[in-house]
C-alpha cells in the first residue's frame, strides 16, 4: 500500500494541474470577444488536453471557419484527409487518414501536415453542437495509443465551451446587425419625411402624393428612396431633377 502512495500523489498533482489549465482555458474560450480568438484558444487547449495539435471547424450562421492554435487557416493548408475528417458526417470517434472509422487515435496542423507523407495516420474526431453552431475537432496522435477517457472528456468539455461561446458571439453579431439596420431605417424615415415636407409645402399636396412622387422617382431611376430624399433636402430641387 505504501509503495503506491507516491505514484498516486503524483497522479493527483498532475490531474490538479491539468484541471487548472483546462479551467483557465475554458474561461478564456467563454470570454472570447470574436470567433478567431475563441477558436485559437480552444484549439490550443484541446490539443494540450489530448497531447496533440488540434484543428477545429466551426459552422454558425454565415460562418464556416477552420482554425488551429494560431488562428483561422485556409482549408487548402490542410491535407485532404484532415479536410475530409472535418467535413465527414461520421459521429465522434477515431478516424483513419482515408476517413475510415477506427479504434485508435490521430494529430493537428503540424501533425496533420506531416500526414501528407504517411497515409496510415489516424485521428481523434470530436463533435459538439448548440443552438446556433456546430463545432468539430480533429487531433492527430499518429500510431500511438490514443488519449484516455479523462483526457477525451476534458477535450469534449472544452469543445462544448467553444460551441456555447460561438453561440454568444453570433448572437451579439446579429443584435449589432439588427441595431445597425434599425438605425438606417430610422435615418431613412427621417430623410423621407423631411423631403415629403418640402414637397407638401411647395406644391400644397397631401402626404400620400408627396411620398408617391419620391417613390416613383426612386423606381424610375433605380436610385434608393433615402438617397432621392437626401438629394431633395440638400439641393432643394425637385425629385426628378436630382437623379
Amino acid at each position: 500500500m505504501s509503495d503506491r502512495r507516491p505514484a498516486t500523489a503524483a497522479v493527483d498533482a498532475s490531474l490538479s494541474t491539468q484541471l487548472a489549465l483546462v479551467s483557465a482555458a475554458a474561461r478564456q474560450v467563454v470570454g472570447a470577444q470574436d470567433l478567431e480568438q475563441a477558436l485559437a484558444v480552444a484549439a490550443s487547449a484541446i490539443g494540450t488536453a489530448l497531447s496533440g495539435e488540434a484543428v477545429l471547424r466551426v459552422t454558425a450562421a454565415e460562418h464556416d471557419l477552420i482554425a488551429d492554435s494560431s488562428g483561422v487557416v485556409p482549408p487548402s493548408a490542410l491535407p485532404p484527409w484532415v479536410r475530409a475528417a472535418l467535413t465527414t458526417t461520421q459521429p465522434n470517434g477515431v478516424v483513419g487518414a482515408a476517413g475510415r472509422k477506427e479504434s485508435q487515435a490521430v494529430g493537428g496542423p503540424e501533425a496533420a501536415r506531416s500526414c501528407r507523407h504517411d497515409p496510415d495516420e489516424r485521428g481523434l474526431l470530436l463533435d459538439s453542437s448548440s443552438g446556433l453552431s456546430a463545432c468539430r475537432a480533429w487531433v492527430a496522435t499518429g500510431r500511438t495509443i490514443g488519449p484516455g477517457v479523462a483526457q477525451r472528456l476534458v477535450a469534449e468539455l472544452l469543445l462544448h465551451c467553444l460551441a456555447q461561446s460561438v453561440d454568444r458571439i453570433v448572437t451579439v453579431e446579429r443584435v449589432r446587425h439588427n441595431e445597425a439596420n434599425l438605425e438606417r431605417a430610422v435615418d431613412s424615415n427621417r430623410l423621407v419625411g423631411q423631403a415629403m415636407g418640402i414637397l407638401i409645402e411647395r406644391h400644397r399636396i397631401m402626404s400620400e402624393e408627396a411620398f408617391e412622387v419620391l417613390r416613383r422617382t426612386s423606381q424610375d431611376h433605380n436610385v434608393k428612396l433615402r438617397e432621392v430624399a437626401r438629394r431633395v433636402i440638400e439641393t432643394g430641387a425637385e425629385p426628378d431633377e436630382v437623379v
